[in-house]
């Protein structure tokens, strides 16, 4: 079963992700947060919201359950309400938007390469700022 995508701001305009950058932060936990798998299109229990800014990659939004209560970034992140994602490195894969896709062409996944947060290099046209 397809699992729902994270969101990624780049540039101001809002991508559909498909990588889960939260999860390395989550496996280096001396005791990991067990999220409530609410729906099987989420087995990880949570979607995050991402933004790239200024070349570094920032968690700005969480939507997550623990034992029935709502869980968002600052409930992880000791009332933080933005997390620069120094945890992260690998590529996100990204969904171009309709606007970016030009008639009639097949759209192609995205990739930003990041090493400790940092954007390192873009392939496809992503500015990444």
């Amino acid at each position: 079963m397809q699992q729902l995508p994270e969101t990624i701001l780049i540039d101001d305009v809002l991508h559909t992700l498909y990588t889960p950058p939260l999860l390395p932060w989550l496996n280096d936990q001396k005791t990991p947060p067990v999220f409530d798998r609410r729906t099987p299109n989420c087995e990880r229990g949570y979607i995050g919201c991402w933004k790239i800014s200024n070349g570094v990659l920032w968690l700005i939004g969480l939507h997550a359950w623990r034992d029935g209560e709502f869980t968002g970034v600052a409930n992880l992140f000791s009332g933080r309400r933005a997390v620069e994602a120094e945890w992260f490195t690998g590529p996100l894969v990204v969904e171009p938007t309709a606007l970016e896709i030009s008639d009639g062409a097949v759209p192609k996944m995205r990739t930003l390469l990041v090493e400790a947060g940092c954007v390192i290099q873009t392939r496809n046209g992503f500015a990444g700022n």
